[in-house]
């Protein structure tokens, strides 16, 4: 796999030469060599910001641009940048720059400006990251779950909701009784599924378990893997976040693996442990 940096920044180049395209995720993981689920997560990771969200801003940060210096016809820009009429352009125009495009090409105002993004190594103080290599054979998980997706951020707010809301209702404890198998503990799996939209995922709250599957319980089968696991300390969401973004700055670029293709796990020990397993292959 080519330098990691420079992977991210043939994906912004890519982006910015196809702003008036309709940019296939599809194309942009061939590129890392990742599924279009593993770009947008890692792409949130990193950027602190969704990929559809980052194309968007980029688009309407460039129509104002030209509303500007080319005083081109608000319809025309409307479609050049993919939306769907004038009405949804104006209406996305005015949510990110706090004005109307008509209202720009009347008068002087302040617009946002949104460069692109560029990723490059930061050489600073190392930090230690430990972690362990995992191999597990096909097992099964059983518990609840949530469909969500990477847009706007939405996972961070929903998947925290979630947990609090099984905590409330007291099936936590019922879905521990059916652990009965490795890996042990409390599991939040974060699984892609290729009949969703390409932003949407599948969020369990589970344990890993040979018993048949209850009334009104989900099971999801996961293949044998070789995973990377961190331990670390139970965490907010946004330190979570932070964790993760850890992992992909600092560890993945020199770690000689990658991400592959399949789910992510939390699992929660009896001990008040907490580990993150991301599923590697070796690069």
């Amino acid at each position: 796999m080519k330098n990691w940096f420079d992977s991210l920044n043939e994906i912004i180049l890519y982006i910015e030469e196809n702003l008036e395209e309709e940019i296939s995720y599809d194309a942009l993981g061939k590129m890392i060599g990742y599924s279009p689920y593993h770009l947008q997560r890692l792409f949130l990771m990193v950027a602190g910001v969704s990929l559809s969200e980052y194309i968007r801003c980029r688009k309407l940060s460039k129509a104002a641009q030209e509303l500007i210096s080319q005083n081109s016809k608000i319809t025309d820009l409307a479609y050049k940048y993919g939306y769907s009429s004038p009405t949804s352009f104006n209406r996305a125009f005015k949510a990110f720059h706090g004005v109307t495009p008509k209202e720009l090409k009347k008068s002087s105002v302040l617009i946002k400006a949104y460069p692109p993004l560029t990723f490059e190594l930061s050489i600073k103080g190392a930090s230690s990251l430990d972690y362990r290599i995992v191999h597990t054979e096909p097992f099964k998980i059983v518990g609840k779950k949530l469909p969500t997706t990477m847009e706007n951020g939405a996972s961070y707010r929903e998947i925290p909701a979630f947990w609090q809301q099984l905590q409330q209702s007291g099936a936590i404890p019922d879905i521990l009784a059916l652990m009965n198998c490795q890996p042990f503990g409390l599991l939040g799996v974060s699984d892609y599924n290729p009949n969703l939209n390409k932003s949407e995922f599948d969020y369990y709250i589970a344990t890993a378990t040979t018993l048949p599957l209850p009334e009104d319980y989900e099971e999801l089968i996961i293949p044998a893997t070789t995973w990377a696991a961190f331990p670390h300390k139970m965490a907010s969401p946004e330190e979570m976040q932070k964790f993760q973004h850890q992992i992909v700055m600092d560890w993945l670029p020199s770690s000689g693996y990658q991400f592959a293709f399949g789910p992510d796990l939390e699992v929660y020990g009896n001990d008040n442990t907490l580990e993150t397993w991301i599923p590697v292959t070796q690069g």
